[in-house]
């Protein structure tokens, strides 16, 4: 038997980004293996798929003989996670049915699945552009908790990526809330793109993201897959077919308030206020005035009382009419969270506007949150 070397967490991290991918209780047995095989180059190569997700990821580790297996994922990686951080050596057994690994005295024997019943991967488009890695990344940041888990529309089950002139734009909603990041982006060759990529498919290729170390990766779309490449690896992702909304009807073109307040303060009242906010609301008030904001609990009529918050925060600048309005504490909190700078805008109109959150050192990015309806408001 013929081994193969490779350091211990090298592999690990291979199977592990494969791990996200590969479905561990399909009814089809391949579809819970990866592929481990030899490229031209005599390098290792796993791949993974569950059909609308697949992934390749290379290492420089050579691979003494020719070999192409598909092995039980879920088994391997555990093993591997229990070995020492050293070489582990792998190959197949001399009846060519079992796959040989382990390290000095401990060793395991899996068994290999055909891998001729492994689905044929997307091919590699004719035409790739760059982008910055950390541009997809800080975009993925800022989109991503706004895309739905939940709605009937299979649109808003994803992101939109859509290009316009020498912009493009990362788009989600969930019908409550909308994020918008929008980017420089010129000399493209893939004009007025517009793609929808799925909210597991985003996971997915923000892991590989992550893993990388280069500035730059390579962006392309074939057989209504988005495909991403990495020096660790490439990843294709079936875009859902859909139209996605009109966003741009949704965000406000005008507001009667203008408020700007610290940041961490407001993060703070928000999470204090909603301890004691109502189970069904999920909500606090905001009275926005001149000289503070004063943030409470929503505790609805219906419900027995079980205590309430009441802070006030002094406002760094205020334009227009004192208002007063009622917003899902955990949309507040999540925006918050990716705005950039010490302090955040926000921007109200009248009575179920459109409430805007933007700050001076995110000028490309804009949330909107629908407001709650005050019970005294009904």
């Amino acid at each position: 038997m013929t081994l193969n070397a490779v350091e211990r967490d090298v592999l690990l991290e291979v199977l592990q980004l494969a791990q996200g991918i590969v479905e561990r209780k399909s009814l089809n047995p391949i579809l819970s293996a990866v592929v481990i095989s030899s490229t031209s180059d005599g390098n290792l190569e796993v791949q993974a798929t569950n059909l609308e997700e697949s992934i390749k990821i290379k290492t420089k580790n050579k691979i003494n003989s020719d070999m192409k297996v598909a092995i039980p994922l879920t088994k391997l990686v555990n093993f591997v996670k229990e070995l020492s951080p050293e070489v582990v050596s792998f190959g197949l057994s001399e009846e060519g049915n079992l796959l040989t690994i382990g390290q000095e005295k401990v060793w395991a024997h899996l068994p290999i699945l055909p891998t001729e019943d492994f689905p044929v991967l997307p091919p590699t488009p004719d035409i790739t552009f760059p982008m910055d890695r950390e541009v997809l990344l800080r975009a993925f940041s800022k989109v991503f908790f706004s895309i739905s888990t939940d709605s009937i529309s299979t649109a808003l089950k994803g992101l939109l990526i859509k290009q316009t002139e020498d912009k493009v734009a990362f788009v989600s909603t969930d019908g409550h809330r909308l994020s918008l990041l929008t980017v420089e982006y010129p000399n493209t060759p893939l004009r007025d793109l517009e793609l929808i990529v799925p909210r597991k498919g985003v996971q997915e290729m923000r892991r590989l993201l992550e893993s990388s170390t280069e500035e730059q990766i390579q962006l392309g779309v074939t057989q209504n897959h988005l495909y991403a490449a990495t020096e660790k690896g490439e990843i294709f992702i079936r875009l859902l077919d859909a139209k996605y909304p009109n966003y741009q009807k949704v965000i406000p073109k005008e507001f009667t308030t203008k408020v700007i307040l610290p940041k961490e303060h407001l993060q703070k009242a928000v999470r204090r206020a909603s301890l004691f906010s109502s189970d069904r609301l999920k909500g606090v008030k905001m009275e926005v005035g001149p000289q503070n904001v004063i943030v409470s609990s929503i505790t609805g009529e219906d419900e027995p009382f079980s205590g309430s918050a009441v802070e006030e925060i002094s406002t760094i600048e205020f334009y227009g009419e004192e208002t007063k309005l009622g917003l899902n504490a955990r949309y507040v909190m999540e925006v918050l969270s990716v705005l950039d700078g010490e302090n955040v805008t926000i921007e109200m109109g009248s009575r179920l506007w459109p409430v805007k959150f933007t700050s001076q050192e995110s000028s490309d990015y804009l949330h909107i949150v629908m407001p709650l309806q005050l019970e005294d408001e009904s």
